[in-house]
């Protein structure tokens, strides 16, 4: 269809879908008028249709239906419009239910049969967990910075627990969106009826967590299989992200037609980011029309991956290669040496540094924000660095671009205590002593074999401990240094270790610690590929003011890092939504065992012909136990109010 044709839109609220165990999941169509079929496209989400993600969500879903697709955004079962009782977070039985919706919607007489399916963030990973099914009249997916396996990419990477992010930012706001009723009411109730029927039987989705840290059949259970997945799949995802490695970890597992678009970006839509902001809409529209209508249009035939090379000048930071991992990158091998250093070759003695962990080291990392703040880049890196093990090397003769996942190989023994975080940090440290972190990765030390069963360690005893560094694509400029930072702490990233451990870290001789980059030469001939411009449209002034606020007690030598929003959501079908959240974490250098994430919500909205409704959530998470509590009121009357401990 010429890009030129335009269809005017008509608007169908809260449909109902019904399930096979008698749920019914509620969805807004937005389609073209005019006899049809069309095409379907599906997003699915906790979110809600009809407050934060329905607004989200306008421009994207006009922009299809006026385009020739039918654009349904649907609410997971128990959640928004729809009916019954949530799963918990990232449930296979989330798959199953996008499977069976999407078979309904291609039943239906404004549907030719085929559907696509995309997704922002869990609506990206709805849309690999719904593609894992194998539903038939799926024809394509695009899940934009989302996960496969929620545990290694966001709950504990490397076995280490995540705080601020999962607990806080993400727990704690979603312990208040799960107790909202549905935001669209109806006169006939339903909507009364289908909110009081979950209050008392939902259950917040950061309480289980507390008791699996390890990687067990919990955790694997809801992770998704790529090699599963057949269906067309052009996978968006950005290094700054909180999904860095999980995104492209995917593709080369994928097993039919598969794109790989990777930016500079943190979380949100490659359109909205505050920076190297690039129109993505008409390429995914390519992806839709060729897999999902039919159309011969070349998307098939062009380079599959983009990337941008964070830290290159202009235009040329954006290229496109034939596969992931990129096949002409080579190791490129530095060694931990004496005095801090970071060297070509390993010295021949064998010689150790010893650490004691400072459990207020990484705030400058940035903030790893799930809810899309805008906010959040890594600040420089030198103050943690002075509290870290850091080797750098010499000036770099020579540019050299690093494009894929690094990974250190550390020798070392725990001194005092019995476990610790092992934290790597790669870093670009400018003339002037700037330390700008290009990636970091992340190893529990009981781990180092398996994650699913930890290994008991001998105090004393040197180990091998093999730390894989996620993903990134980034040029270090000649005259520059690269340093690489070991610590056991990246606050509040990680839940520090209760127990200040130390470690000592050895080099050279037998057990030569090394870090490994994926250095990555250019292009004889550019490729030509996906075009990458900026957005043709202004996105409208936001009501959202992010907080992010780093803080530090001197006299007591602790950190707090608190994050949120105050925000003020316009309703698509009308009205407003209005929130208050703040989350935050604290760790003093002296007692770890106490750090703690709070968490505080309160969301209002005012509903047409029922009230005023207040749902007010408070979460307190330390290193030994979790408490959550709720309170729903209705024009200041108790509806509902409930406590959950661990």
């Amino acid at each position: 269809m010429p890009e030129e044709v335009r269809h005017e839109i008509v608007i169908e609220r809260n449909l109902l879908i019904p399930l096979k165990d008698g749920a019914s999941l509620s969805a807004d169509l937005y389609r073209p008028a005019g006899k049809g079929p069309f095409p379907a496209l599906m997003s699915f989400y906790p979110y809600h249709k009809d407050d934060m993600i329905g607004a989200s969500f306008e421009v994207s879903r006009r922009y299809f239906a006026e385009r020739g697709y039918a654009h349904l955004l649907v609410d997971f079962r128990g959640l928004g419009g729809s009916d019954g009782v949530a799963w918990e977070a990232m449930h296979r039985q989330e798959g199953v239910d996008g499977a069976q919706a999407c078979e309904w919607i291609a039943r239906q007489s404004w549907c030719d049969g085929n559907v696509g399916m995309w997704g922002l963030s869990y609506g990206g990973i709805s849309s690999l967990k719904v593609a894992a099914e194998n539903p038939p009249h799926l024809k394509a997916i695009v899940p934009i910075q989302g996960s496969a396996n929620i545990y290694f990419d966001y709950i504990a990477p490397g076995g280490c627990r995540t705080a601020l992010g999962s607990y806080g930012a993400w727990g704690s706001f979603m312990l208040a969106m799960n107790l909202m009723p549905p935001t669209n009411t109806h006169a006939d109730g339903r909507w009364y009826r289908v909110w009081m029927d979950r209050l008392e039987q939902s259950v917040p989705y950061v309480l289980p967590w507390f008791d699996r840290p390890d990687y067990d059949e919990y955790w694997s259970s809801k992770a998704v299989d790529p090699a599963t997945i057949s269906t067309p799949t052009f996978i968006i995802g950005g290094w700054r992200d909180i999904f860095p490695e999980g995104m492209p970890a995917l593709y080369p597992h994928l097993k039919g037609p598969k794109k790989l678009l990777m930016g500079p970006w943190m979380h949100g839509l490659p359109d909205g980011s505050p920076y190297e902001a690039i129109e993505f809409l008409p390429e995914m529209k390519r992806w839709f029309d060729h897999y999902v209508r039919g159309e011969k249009n070349g998307i098939d035939q062009d380079p599959p991956v983009t990337i941008h090379v964070q830290n290159s000048r202009g235009a040329s930071a954006w290229r496109h290669e034939r596969e992931w991992p990129i096949a002409r990158a080579k190791a490129h091998t530095l060694f931990l040496g004496s005095n801090g250093t970071l060297r070509p070759s390993a010295d021949r003695e064998e010689q150790g540094e010893n650490y004691r962990a400072d459990p207020t080291v990484g705030t400058a990392a940035g903030l790893w924000d799930p809810t899309g703040l805008g906010v959040g880049l890594p600040q420089d890196q030198s103050d943690d660095d002075l509290k870290s093990l850091a080797f750098t090397s010499e000036p770099l003769s020579e540019d050299i671009e690093i494009t894929g996942a690094a990974s250190a190989l550390i020798h070392a023994a725990i001194t005092a205590g019995e476990d610790a975080n092992l934290v790597a940090k790669l870093c670009d440290v400018d003339p002037d002593g700037g330390s700008a972190l290009i990636t970091s990765g992340w190893l529990k030390a009981s781990h180092r074999t398996s994650h699913a069963r930890r290994e008991k360690l001998r105090n004393g005893e040197a180990y091998e401990f093999k730390i894989p560094l996620w993903s990134t694509s980034y040029r270090v400029p000649k005259g520059h240094q690269i340093r690489l930072s070991v610590s056991c702490s990246d606050f509040p990233h990680l839940w520090p270790d209760r127990h200040k451990p130390e470690i000592r870290v050895f080099f050279g001789g037998k057990r030569a610690s090394s870090i490994s980059l994926p250095a990555v030469p250019a292009l004889k001939e550019p490729l030509r590929g996906m075009e990458i411009r900026p957005p043709t449209a202004i996105p409208a002034p936001s009501a959202m003011r992010p907080v992010w606020k780093i803080e530090r007690d001197l006299v007591a030598n602790a950190v707090s890092v608190t994050t949120g929003q105050t925000n003020s959501i316009p309703l698509p079908q009308g009205g407003r939504m209005n929130i208050e959240h703040t989350a935050m974490a604290k760790v003093s250098e002296a007692r770890p065992d106490t750090a703690s994430v709070h968490g505080d919500t309160t969301m209002k909205i005012d509903l047409h012909n029922v009230g005023s409704i207040k749902v007010h959530t408070q979460s307190w998470v330390t290193q030994t136990g979790l408490s959550l509590s709720g309170r729903v009121t209705m024009d200041d009357k108790l509806i509902f109010e409930k406590r959950w401990t661990r």
